[in-house]
């Protein structure tokens, strides 16, 4: 029979997930944090991008490079950052490079979704404006949705109260993005 408690010392499969529960509240924060400036970094791109581009194919590539390069300049920041203060031994400077380069992640991943609607635009699959919006109302959705998966893994009910967090965390977010694209563009 399998144990499904998860204590100190208990082990998992290789294909076994963490959930947000399992990690130290630090890291659940660096996590969130970089899950919000990802989706607000690719949203002011989803917000810029023209249906030129999007015929063209560069909204694609736009989109990813936005992801993948703000994700490694935070990376890269946040190892220059952990490089004051004392030093621990080497298997705790290579635990914090593994922490800094997962915790990253949902910067990298922010820009998969509209750069899949982008392509399938490319490709003639669906209009233009279609895979934009459709970019647009997903991310900013996801931004949405950060209150009621806060309550949930703090052990809370998710409430109305949660749900108008998001809702108004999702309105700044797109204002965000909206200021940066007409201020840079």
């Amino acid at each position: 029979m399998h144990d499904t408690r998860r204590g100190p010392g208990s082990r998992r499969g290789p294909r076994e997930r963490r959930g947000p529960r399992d990690l130290p509240i630090e890291q659940v924060r660096d996590r969130m944090s970089s899950y919000i400036y990802g989706n607000i970094t690719v949203l002011a791109v989803a917000i810029a991008v023209d249906p030129d581009q999007i015929h063209r194919g560069t909204a694609v590539l736009t989109v990813l490079a936005t992801a993948i390069l703000t994700y490694l300049a935070h990376v890269l920041a946040h190892l220059v950052a952990h490089g004051f203060g004392p030093d621990g031994d080497d298997e705790q400077n290579r635990s914090t490079i593994v922490s800094i380069v997962r915790n990253a992640n949902p910067i990298a991943t922010s820009g998969l979704i509209p750069a899949v609607l982008y392509a399938a635009a490319w490709i003639g699959w669906l209009p233009a404006e279609w895979a934009q919006i459709a970019a647009t109302v997903i991310l900013v959705v996801r931004i949405g949705l950060v209150g009621p998966f806060m309550q949930r893994f703090s052990g809370q009910r998710p409430s109305f109260l949660g749900l108008w967090g998001g809702i108004v965390l999702a309105a700044v977010a797109f204002v965000i993005g909206f200021v940066k694209v007409v201020l840079t563009h």
